[in-house]
């Protein structure tokens, strides 16, 4: 049975973000589903987010491969955990933060360099503790190199998707206990202006993960979706 893709945002985004890539796998005769996540809410963490993500996924008893992007890595592995090696035929962490238990992320993040510095240059902290963007911050910061990659249309097509982020997810220890057994692949973005790229060869050395580099950015659903697909199609194949 052809596995269904499940995308999963990261911070600041909608599922939307995925849409072309979305297009893309269905015109490789793959099915998608990319949730939104309650990520602009306070109090939400990994597993609210898990939840999100496998209320989307439904009753369907089918294959899926799971794809989770920058801050969507936090939780994409709670996601197998629970719907264990029967069901994922892939668990694939792209250029993503990853989870590593017993630790939260923003603690992490005190010793080691997980990110590009710079990314975040602009961005502002509202009253309740969430973090957002302006158009101006986010094309200097966020989206730093997008448009080179692609052009300004995609970069303004991507700004209208953003919305606040809240930090329970970064700021709480991760409910996971352990790597779940499922096959694991991380895509490291060569040139990553967001999340580390050596970081993210450590991670996946550490877990035992596949590793796989991709020319670009962080954004490669926005700048490569048709590349990105064909590199999806062939994990899933196996």
């Amino acid at each position: 049975m052809t596995p269904r893709f499940v995308l999963v945002h990261g911070a600041w985004h909608r599922g939307s973000c995925w849409s072309a890539l979305v297009d893309e796998l269905e015109t490789r005769g793959f099915g998608a589903t990319a949730p939104d996540l309650p990520s602009d809410r306070s109090g939400q963490g990994a597993q609210a987010y898990a939840d999100a993500v496998l209320a989307a996924i439904g009753s369907d008893p089918g294959p899926v491969v799971l794809v989770g992007h920058s801050l969507g890595g936090l939780s994409v592995p709670l996601v197998a955990e629970r719907l264990g090696p029967e069901r994922v035929t892939a668990l694939v962490l792209l250029a993503a933060m990853a989870p590593v238990p017993g630790t939260s992320f923003i603690g992490r993040m005190r010793s080691e360099e997980l990110m590009v510095p710079g990314y975040d240059t602009g961005v502002r902290r509202g009253e309740d503790g969430t973090t957002f963007w302006s158009a101006e911050a986010a094309r200097g910061g966020l989206y730093r190199g997008v448009a080179a990659e692609s052009s300004e249309a995609a970069v303004d097509a991507a700004l209208t998707g953003l919305r606040p982020q809240a930090w329970t997810v970064g700021k709480e220890t991760t409910p996971l206990a352990g790597w779940p057994s499922v096959r694991t692949v991380s895509v490291v973005c060569t040139g990553d202006r967001v999340a580390s790229p050596d970081a993210g060869r450590r991670h996946a050395a550490a877990v035992g993960a596949e590793l796989v580099e991709l020319p670009g950015g962080h954004f490669p659903m926005l700048t490569r979706p048709g590349e990105l697909a064909e590199l999806l199609g062939g994990i899933a194949a196996g």
